[in-house]
């Protein structure tokens, strides 16, 4: 895997668009027009990240990081700023070998504990998932948590699970990214467009 450069926690876009792109593909019959649909591996998430009125210093740190992603070559971790994961729910790991799929066996919860509503996120192996159903840990801390996307590689047996603040590792989506608008003194605006790197 390539460097992975660290978000700085001082920069948060201004607003965010955020969305999955499926990696599905219908095939129609020729010769009665009926239509299957497949899922596929490598389903990613992408995102498109504005700021708005950037002060000199927080515009050098975000010029600094698009330079040093240097196009699409870059990787950052990047999270969902709108969402993080509850806290005091224990310290959650992957519980069992060769997982595939969108379930993920997990333990080390706090006990007869709701740890993860619909719509949260959670990393594990450097993967961004999202909760399909809200999630209880069971009297021994065991959860098994529905997942989107599907687990893309199978994760090490006591892998730790992010939950509090998930991330993806993600890429600019071209080599032109990074045309910031300065006004001199004042204020700096730019839109970065990122998608998911899968490995």
């Amino acid at each position: 895997m390539a460097l992975v450069t660290e978000w700085p926690k001082e920069i948060v876009p201004s607003s965010m668009s955020w969305y999955l792109v499926s990696n599905s593909k219908t095939f129609i019959s020729t010769f009665n027009g009926s239509s299957q649909t497949v899922r596929f591996p490598g389903s990613r998430w992408c995102c498109t990240l504005t700021f708005n009125n950037m002060v000199e210093k927080l515009s050098r740190q975000l010029e600094a990081l698009t330079a040093e992603l240097d196009g699409e070559s870059g990787r950052v971790k990047i999270r969902n700023w709108i969402r993080k994961g509850l806290p005091d729910i224990g310290e959650p790991i992957v519980s069992v070998a060769s997982q595939t799929g969108r379930i993920l066996q997990t333990k080390g919860w706090k006990t007869n504990l709701v740890v993860l509503r619909k719509g949260d996120y959670l990393t594990v192996n450097n993967e961004l998932k999202m909760i399909t159903i809200d999630v209880k840990s069971d009297a021994s801390g065991n959860a098994s948590i529905p997942i989107s996307p599907a687990l893309r590689y199978s994760p090490q047996v006591n892998e730790k699970i992010e939950t509090l603040s998930p991330f993806g590792i993600f890429k600019l989506t071209s080599n032109d990214q990074g045309k910031f608008n300065f006004r001199p003194g004042v204020f700096t605006n730019v839109t970065l467009e990122f998608e998911e790197a899968l490995y």
